[in-house]
Parts: structure tokens; sequence; C-alpha cells
């Protein structure tokens, strides 16, 4: 196993950067958009030159981008300036042809506090381009298997059920949510881990729904995965999440267990869908 050739990955991710650059100037004109582009924003239709493309001024720093050659697909998350300051994004493209035939986008409107720190996504971590040794790495299905579980043990409340490396941590909206004693003084009034964190969740009766995996990137062991997750009221948690989230996960994957997660989220209306078709996970 190697890395894909390199002007590949780098005519994908050049075409991506182009597409951010149009948003920023409202100028669709300036990246090539397939006959039957589409594009949704948190889950609403929206056209070139509409809802983002008509706000956003800025990608500041460095996103990071994420790529899976063989699925022809670019992610790319991190922080954009629109309004008033810094909110994280996700955004995915589906290229073909030298055209962006697909873009979903998420924009969180939880830019600072326990649970969101926008401002830590303006630097990319280098991480997701580092590649992993064969003997370390996973094939496509495991990628998936692994992002996959995840998902699962949310679902089922349940952190046992994913396969966490040592060193782990997950990131929300920026902010680091395990092993942060800040959260200690947060409603959580917990120090989380990754599995904790997962298994706490079983008061809100999460539901997961509408799973995809546009990257599964072998050579980087990097797996990105879209989804939407309802959770029900808990009377006993004052925070203010519950309905449904739609969630971006980046996730770094070595040695068959997640080495980091970054997740971008916002809390929609319950009942939101994204507007793309679920994928089916296959078992290995």
């Amino acid at each position: 196993m190697s890395l894909m050739p390199p002007g590949q990955r780098d005519v994908l991710i050049e075409l991506g950067k182009r597409y951010i650059a149009a948003v920023a100037r409202n100028s669709p004109q300036d990246v090539p958009l397939g006959t039957d582009f589409r594009s949704t924003e948190n889950g609403q239709p929206t056209p070139p030159g509409e809802g983002w493309w008509k706000e956003v001024t800025s990608f500041p720093g460095f996103p990071t981008w994420l790529c899976d050659e063989e699925a022809k697909s670019v992610v790319a998350f991190g922080a954009v300036e629109r309004g008033d300051g810094c909110q994280p994004f996700a955004l995915r493209l589906a290229i073909d042809g030298g055209r962006v035939n697909e873009a979903e986008t998420i924009i969180s409107s939880s830019r600072k506090g326990f649970f969101a720190d926008a401002d830590q996504l303006i630097c990319s971590d280098v991480l997701y381009d580092a590649p992993v040794e064969p003997a370390r790495a996973c094939d496509r299905d495991a990628l998936r298997r692994i992002a996959d579980s995840y998902w699962i043990a949310l679902g089922e409340s349940d952190g046992s059920l994913v396969q966490i490396d040592h060193r782990a941590d997950r990131f929300a909206n920026g902010k680091k949510v395990t092993n942060n004693l800040e959260l200690l003084l947060s409603p959580d009034r917990a120090v989380h881990s990754i599995a904790s964190m997962l298994t706490g969740t079983r008061p809100a009766r999460p539901r997961v729904r509408e799973k995809r995996f546009p990257i599964l990137d072998v050579a980087r062991g990097v797996a990105a995965t879209f989804a939407i997750v309802d959770f029900a009221d808990d009377p006993s948690n004052p925070r203010p999440d519950t309905g449904s989230f739609y969630i971006l996960n980046a996730l770094k994957i070595v040695d068959g267990r997640i080495r980091i997660i970054d997740a971008i989220h916002e809390i929609t209306r319950r009942g939101t869908v994204s507007g793309w078709p679920s994928e089916a996970v296959t078992p290995i």
C-alpha cells in the first residue's frame, strides 16, 4: 500500500480550495459546477450565490482537507468568518470530470463555550495528513466499520462498543471535550473520556440515522462520516442540546483504533433531514 499519485489528490483538493474561495467572494462563476449541481446548508437546499455565499467573508487560517481519490470526494472543516466572528464549518464536495457536482455544508452556531471553540479551528491539525505505515493501517472496509462503530456506540449509549486508542481525544466544534478539567464547571460536571461521553448519552436516548462515509483514506488512516442524531429531552441535563444534531465526524484510525475525533455539528430542529441518501455498512 502506498500513497495515491499526488497529482490526483492535489487536483481534488485544489478544486475544493477554489470552491471555498468562490464562496468567500460570492462568485459561483469562479468554480466549475456540474450541470446537475446540488447543494445544501444544514440540510436546506441552497443554490449557488445563496445562503452562506452571501454571508461568508473569509476562511481564516488553515482548514483541514480530507480526500478520497477513489470516491472523488473532498471534505474540509475549520473556521469561517460570517457576521461578527468565527463559526465552525464542515463541507463535503463530490467531484467528477473536474467539476463539483455536490456540496453539503454544515455551519454551526456554537462559537464559544464549554463545548465549542471556533477559534481553535483556525489552524488545522497536521495529524490527518500523516501517512500510516502498512502494518498499522486498515483497508477501506475496516475504516468504514470502525468509523461506523462510533455511531453504533452512540446509538446504544455504550462506549465499550468502539475501539479507542489510549491517547485519543474528541474535539467538538474546535473544543477539546475529553480529558479536560474545565468541563467540571460545565453542566455535565464531569471529566469525560470518549467512552464515558458515549455512555453518558443514555438518558437522551440517541437515535442515529442517515449515515454516510464519503472519505475512506487508507494511506492516511482517515475516515470522514456524516450522520444525523436525534436526542430526546433530558430533564436532568440543563444543556440546550436536544433536537437533531447534524454531525461530521473526522477520525484518524491507526492499529484498528480511533486516535482522534474532530466533530463539527449544528443543533437543528427535531426531524431535520440531510437531503442526501444514506449508505449501507458492509460487515466484515
